[in-house]
């Protein structure tokens, strides 16, 4: 149905998004890997976030002007998205969903012909249908922003990776409904530098959870023995330079009717001399090596790609074969994410392989601290070394956990 043109008075439109969108508090989601809560609520908390809670497994909530969301997108390591709520209500049925959500006033944060898709789900409710909740969502939406002479698309899932794309995630359950706006676009692990990848990669947000979970703030070296495309010593040089993570890349409320690029531009710029002033002082290293030499010729890519050169050196060497740089080993955080599965292969037994490492840290590592990705309670009794922290995780739909070991002369 083709709805009529309608006049707006724009300079009172702006008012209302200056006044309740820009000048008002609002509540905000950020997804994070579960089992990293912690850390990912500590990292939030240095970006000058005021009593971040966690909100279940891989939740963290926070409220704030929208300039503190746009902080937290820009410069968070281990969230992977951020998410503004915007309406909770109850509803039994479609008509009284479809009238609660039109009353919201979307106009204020919706863009002018924006793609708008859903995310959907829906239990335990009278409203479980998903296909019915998007397309009364749709028309709720739609009605609304024509109003207000605004128009909204809604495209295909097919189509939903189109540029202007806007999410809005609707959530039911129990009779109640909660909308939200994704802020972030694409998901931040993609932090804009054309990585290139090698197999089983990390993804970044999750490397950047395990540093932040092993406090490699309190470490000047940091090696990686099985850096595979370097996501681990691409994370640890931008924290070691006091890099925002995501500065290099665009964000979905960017094309919002509140977003003020020079605003946002001052608050970037802020943002870098904040963290470079927080960054860890002292003269850090990254030490990258893998047993594959296209892995290494990846990694050292990536790196040189990123920047990063002159804090990380890469090597094509077997873990085995290494030996230490010559360090005060209380400054020395080993990071691992070791082969299991089809990433080792056939030429050895998985279980042997990971008590090899074991023998390798206990030996030629010892005053080091660790932190080392497990992927089974077998392996992990194979690998035989101690630990105070254990972060039970999922990585790739494998279960595994990541085992944390500080030493003595380093603990703080």
């Amino acid at each position: 149905m083709e709805l009529p043109e309608v006049p707006v008075n724009e300079k009172a439109l702006a008012r209302r998004i200056k006044d309740h969108v820009l000048g008002s508090t609002h509540d905000f989601y950020a997804v994070v890997h579960p089992g990293f809560e912690a850390a990912a609520r500590e990292e939030l908390r240095e970006l000058g976030i005021a009593a971040p809670r966690i909100a279940g497994s891989g939740g963290i909530t926070f409220s704030g002007k929208l300039e503190d969301s746009w902080r937290v997108n820009l410069g968070t390591g281990t969230v992977s998205r951020v998410l503004m709520r915007l309406v909770e209500f109850k509803a039994t049925g479609f008509g009284e969903f479809r009238q609660k959500l039109a009353a919201f006033p979307w106009e204020l944060h919706l863009a002018d012909a924006a793609r708008v898709v859903f995310s959907i789900q829906a239990g335990r409710s009278r409203l479980w249908h998903e296909g019915k909740l998007a397309e009364e969502a749709a028309r709720a939406i739609a009605e609304r922003l024509a109003a207000y002479g605004r128009r909204a698309s809604f495209p295909e899932k097919a189509d939903a990776a189109a540029p202007g794309r806007q999410t809005v995630f609707l959530r039911v359950a129990e009779n109640r409904c909660r909308a939200s706006l994704d802020m972030s676009g694409e998901l931040l692990y993609k932090r804009g530098h054309g990585k290139f990848t090698e197999a089983a990669p990390l993804r970044e947000t999750l490397a950047c959870s395990v540093l932040h979970a092993a406090a490699i703030e309190r470490y000047r070296i940091v090696i990686d023995p099985f850096c595979g495309s370097g996501t681990f010593a691409l994370e640890a040089a931008a924290i070691f330079s006091g890099r925002p993570a995501n500065s290099g890349r665009p964000f979905a409320f960017q094309g919002w009717p509140s977003f003020r690029p020079a605003r946002f531009r001052h608050l970037k710029d802020e943002l870098e001399k904040e963290m470079m002033e927080r960054a860890p002082a002292g003269a850090h290293k990254i030490y990258c090596s893998d047993f594959d030499p296209k892995a290494a010729a990846t990694a050292r890519h990536n790196l040189e790609s990123a920047g990063c050169s002159p804090l990380a050196e890469v090597d094509p060497a077997d873990f085995f074969h290494l030996h230490p740089p010559a360090a005060d080993p209380a400054g020395v955080l080993l990071v691992m994410n070791p082969p299991y599965g089809r990433r080792l292969g056939e030429e050895e037994n998985i279980t042997a392989f990971y008590r090899r490492i074991g023998e390798k840290v206990r030996r030629d590592y010892a005053g080091c601290s660790y932190a080392i990705i497990v992927p089974g309670l077998e392996l992990e009794k194979a690998l035989g070394l101690p630990h105070e922290k254990k972060i039970l995780f999922h990585n790739g739909g494998i279960s595994a956990a990541l085992l944390i070991h500080h030493s003595v002369t380093s603990n703080k």
